[in-house]
């Protein structure tokens, strides 16, 4: 929609609310009744048609912040130990660092004799 349009709209519902709120302030004063129902303006009144709603499919759970099977767990490592860690993570193609702390999580719980 062009500028001059929306200027024109907006001018045309200004119109109309000041015309509305002089009538109704002529209405009080005069004690006169005026029909409510006759429009302000000459152009036609629009019906609504009912849109179709598009449903939104759900969107796939991408990565584990979005998993609600996971949660965060914050820890403090060495900065050296990190840097060392996230060096040999490069090598390893399908291996992240939350994949290891999850992997060597469940090798220590095994080790202690508890499941997971």
């Amino acid at each position: 929609m062009s500028d001059k349009k929306k200027e024109n709209l907006f001018a045309s519902l200004a119109r109309q609310q000041t015309a509305k709120a002089m009538q109704e302030e002529s209405t009080v004063t005069d004690g006169a009744t005026a029909e409510a129902d006759t429009p302000l303006s000459s152009a036609p009144a629009e019906t609504a048609r009912p849109r179709a709603v598009a449903r939104k499919k759900p969107d796939p759970i991408r990565g584990k912040r979005q998993n609600p099977d996971y949660c965060q767990a914050n820890c403090y490592v060495p900065k050296k130990l990190r840097r060392a860690v996230d060096r040999a993570l490069l090598d390893i193609e399908d291996l992240d660092y939350s994949s290891l702390v999850e992997e060597l999580l469940r090798k220590w719980l095994k080790s202690r004799g508890l499941a997971d």
